[in-house]
């Protein structure tokens, strides 16, 4: 089945609101369903790694510091959105709100670069994604 951009860019807009709703919910099995099955990421000062394992490692170090700052605001800018067949790449910028462990409000942003991979069933998913470390926003 042949999807239009309009249907596209929905769909692509749908994977926006599931993966916003599941990082301010720390549901990094939610997280890990947005993620094509050759899912690549490229973390800041690392190699590449398959996503869903970069997932279980982000979960298994954020159990083992017993600690994990509560996510109180999360925007996704996306300046950028181009799609050429099942791909799209876009790119933009993401700013958030934390609650650090002393009650603190930590705000930040980075920009972020994906490509996604539409699936069979006409909805996209996450096929390679890159950042940059956290800056604070001033």
């Amino acid at each position: 089945m042949l999807s239009t951009d309009e249907e596209d860019i929905a769909a692509i807009d749908e994977l926006h609101r599931r993966d916003v709703m599941a990082t301010k919910a720390s549901d990094f099995e939610a997280l890990k369903s947005l993620m094509d099955a050759e899912c690549i990421v490229f973390p800041p000062d690392s190699g590449p790694e398959p996503g869903q394992t970069y997932l279980d490692r982000v979960i298994a170090s954020a159990q083992s510091a017993k600690r994990q700052d509560e996510i109180i605001e999360l925007v996704q800018d996306w300046e950028e959105l181009k799609l050429f067949g099942d791909f799209a790449y876009e790119c933009g910028i993401v700013q958030y709100a934390v609650r650090g462990l002393e009650g603190e409000i930590i705000r930040e942003s980075q920009r972020l670069m994906r490509f996604l991979r539409r699936q069979q069933d006409n909805s996209w998913r996450v096929y390679r994604a890159m950042w940059h470390e956290p800056r604070a926003d001033s």
